[in-house]
């Protein structure tokens, strides 16, 4: 269906050129995060026993899933012939810092509960500013991908901990180092920027007003989103502890 819709964006890419760029840049972005997120389950396949069938074939879905989502960004950055986008440094590193998680139960936290919370919130952003069947659909399909990744995460967490409560401390530790990750990578001016012209639709500067109070509720709501994972995974209120609500009241 996604192959099909692809041809509308031909003709509305001369037509809005300032929303194309952005949206390539946007893409561009998540293209990075999602090569990044097939590799985190890439790293610990390997290592599950054979006996834990459902979990290792969990994980190698995710792959698939993030490999149709960088074909997919990667496609429509392309589709325009703008070429791709520029990279961030900020979201490399982050993401660089994410996938160095030193057990399974802080890679899974890292990536399906911190990551795919502010992925899911980014694709979700993109479809409800999408011109085009095309980008709404693609988005749409990507966000229920990432959907089940932090389903998978919230759960994963719960059950963690109600055999082994003694961990809450050490997770909650990994997130205290960590969480300032999400900024990185959703905060970083290669998103942030082109969600503000996608949300304006234009470079006035009263447009861009309004583009920047879209990003900031967006920001908010993917926090506040987050945060509430993370208290129904089982790791308490994290209002007092993460840096994510006081970047908001700056």
């Amino acid at each position: 269906a996604v192959d099909v819709a692809w041809a509308e964006l031909y003709g509305g890419a001369a037509a809005h050129p300032i929303h194309e760029a952005a949206m390539v840049q946007a893409c561009t972005l998540l293209e990075e995060v999602a090569l990044v997120a097939m590799e985190m389950p890439a790293r610990w396949v390997f290592v599950i026993n054979q006996e834990f069938i459902e979990l290792k074939s969990f994980l190698c879905a995710q792959m698939i899933d993030e490999a149709r989502h960088v074909e997919v960004c990667r496609k429509r950055a392309l589709v325009s012939e703008r070429g791709l986008g520029r990279a961030s440094v900020s979201a490399e590193q982050a993401l660089k810092e994410l996938l160095g998680a030193e057990t399974y139960p802080e890679a899974s936290l890292g990536g399906n509960l911190l990551l795919g919370s502010f992925v899911l919130a980014m694709y979700r952003a993109l479809a409800v500013l999408a011109t085009t069947r095309a980008d709404r659909l693609w988005a749409t399909l990507a966000m229920q991908d990432v959907a089940r990744s932090v389903a998978y995460g919230v759960a994963q967490v719960r059950y963690h901990l109600a055999h082994q409560p003694g961990r809450a401390p050490v997770l909650g530790d990994y997130l205290d180092r960590t969480e300032h990750t999400a900024a990185g990578i959703a905060g970083s001016p290669e998103f942030l920027e082109p969600l503000v012209v996608l949300a304006a639709g234009s470079v006035d500067r009263d447009a861009l007003a309004r583009g920047s109070a879209f990003a900031r509720r967006w920001f908010a709501t993917a926090v506040g989103e987050y945060l509430e994972r993370c208290a129904a995974a089982g790791l308490g209120d994290r209002r007092t502890r993460s840096p994510l609500p006081r970047l908001l009241a700056a």
